[in-house]
């Protein structure tokens, strides 16, 4: 029999959404039969590198104590599974699995986000990753380059020891995007994944309704769909990206996790 772990991870105090997260993903763990593990402030990533907490999902990769699982599902504290929600373990995948966000590069082809996620940076990333690391990166069938979505990863104990042993340090693929100047999020635990992914592992990509996410829309393509909901006729774990959702009633969220946005629900999140 195979042994799995759900693991959370947080830094300060929980707030109100993460808590019910934390609820309800001990709660399908305790179902299907897995442990479940949250660590609050657990400082052991960012105890190799310079940005706080950022790269503490990526714990098993320096915690030995996670090697005694057949696999690890390491899922943000604004992830929420569906009431039916099917055994993610029951799914085939190889070193890890993980899931793209399909809305993405159209959405930062048409404005920026945060003041310097968008196309062009995504671009000039993808160019000095080239220059660094010698590996070409994927792209969907319009063209843009894929991302992948650091909230929910899936890792095989092969995966998780070839991660520890090839992967680059935290620290170093950081100094190294500091200096090509795109911005912090291009410096960070997700673009890093995503390289060092692309680079060592046989990686899953998994259907998307195992990371489909509900975010308010900027830009011009806000004016005809204000709150994306990228759920598909059958989703399992709900990534609820909606400003403010961390402080949203139980109820709310569980409504948001399990409920279509109808028109007035999307009247009152706006």
């Amino acid at each position: 029999m195979t042994k799995n772990l759900i693991y959370q991870v947080w830094a300060g105090e929980l707030r109100p959404g993460c808590k019910h997260s934390s609820k309800l993903m001990k709660a399908y763990a305790d179902r299907i039969g897995a442990d479940y593990r949250l660590d609050i402030d657990p400082n052991i990533a960012s105890a190799v590198c310079d940005v706080p907490m950022y790269f503490e999902w990526l714990n098993p990769m320096l915690d030995d104590s996670f090697l005694e699982y057949d696999n690890v599902l390491v899922v943000d504290l604004d992830i929420f599974p569906t009431t039916n929600c099917r055994n993610i373990f029951d799914e085939a995948y190889s070193d890890v699995g993980i899931c793209t966000e399909p809305f993405q590069g159209k959405y930062r082809a048409s404005t920026t986000i945060g003041g310097h996620i968008g196309m062009a940076n995504d671009e000039k990333w993808f160019r000095s990753v080239q220059k660094q690391y010698e590996i070409d990166l994927p792209r969907d069938a319009d063209g843009y380059l894929k991302i992948y979505n650091a909230g929910m990863v899936l890792f095989s104990n092969k995966g998780l020891r070839k991660c520890r042993e090839k992967f680059e340090a935290f620290q170093e693929y950081i100094n190294y995007m500091r200096t090509q100047k795109l911005g912090r999020f291009y410096t960070v635990d997700q673009n890093y994944f995503h390289v060092m992914m692309c680079q060592h592992l046989d990686y899953t990509e998994m259907s998307n309704e195992w990371n489909c996410y509900i975010h308010y829309t900027r830009g011009p393509l806000g004016l005809t769909e204000p709150i994306h909901d990228g759920r598909g006729p059958d989703p399992q774990f709900v990534h609820i990206q909606l400003s403010g959702a961390d402080y949203f009633e139980d109820e709310q969220l569980d409504l948001i996790t399990n409920e279509k946005l109808g028109l007035k629900m999307r009247e009152k999140l706006l």
